[in-house]
């Protein structure tokens, strides 16, 4: 009798525990959440819809106002493949970012275009010169996109 009266207490407990959302989705809290779509879109992951808006209410659903949409949008919790909070906008991180893909970018570019042959030009003797050329240059274009055009960060809170 006791072994039963456990177990159903832990079941009853577990979808609790599901049905709640973390501390760091709180009122005011800008997030990314993806919920199910039923059918296959061209653009985007495969049968998930992202929709991305600032949380009004968390109880055993999520409110949130999105932008350019009278009224709010409910999602219940266990419609919630992912949920994502915003940390901010920041140009040092976006630019890092961007500098890290341009100097991977650039290197391989420079690279593959190297003909110490070639007569005019730039052409380098080694394709490690080159790259490392393609590298600063990627690098530097990357670091000013990245600063001139920041993105939002996001960080992962729930994962299903």
């Amino acid at each position: 009798m006791r072994l039963l009266l456990v177990i159903s207490l832990l079941g009853a407990t577990s979808g609790v525990a599901v049905a709640q959302f973390p501390d760091a989705v709180r009122p005011g809290t800008r997030v990314r959440v993806w919920i199910p779509e039923p059918a296959r879109q061209q653009e985007g992951p495969y049968r998930r819809q992202l929709v991305r808006g600032t949380v009004e209410s968390v109880d055993g659903s999520l409110r949130l106002r999105v932008p350019g949409a009278s009224g709010s949008l409910v999602i219940p919790r266990t419609s919630v493949r992912r949920l994502d909070v915003s940390r901010g906008v920041s140009r040092p991180a976006s630019m890092v970012e961007r500098a890290i893909g341009g100097a991977l970018g650039g290197a391989i570019t420079y690279a593959l275009m190297n003909d110490p042959r070639r007569k005019g030009g730039p052409h380098y003797r080694t394709d490690w010169r080159a790259a490392g050329v393609g590298a600063a240059w990627g690098g530097g274009i990357g670091a000013a996109i990245g600063l001139a055009f920041p993105h939002e960060h996001w960080r992962r809170v729930i994962r299903r």
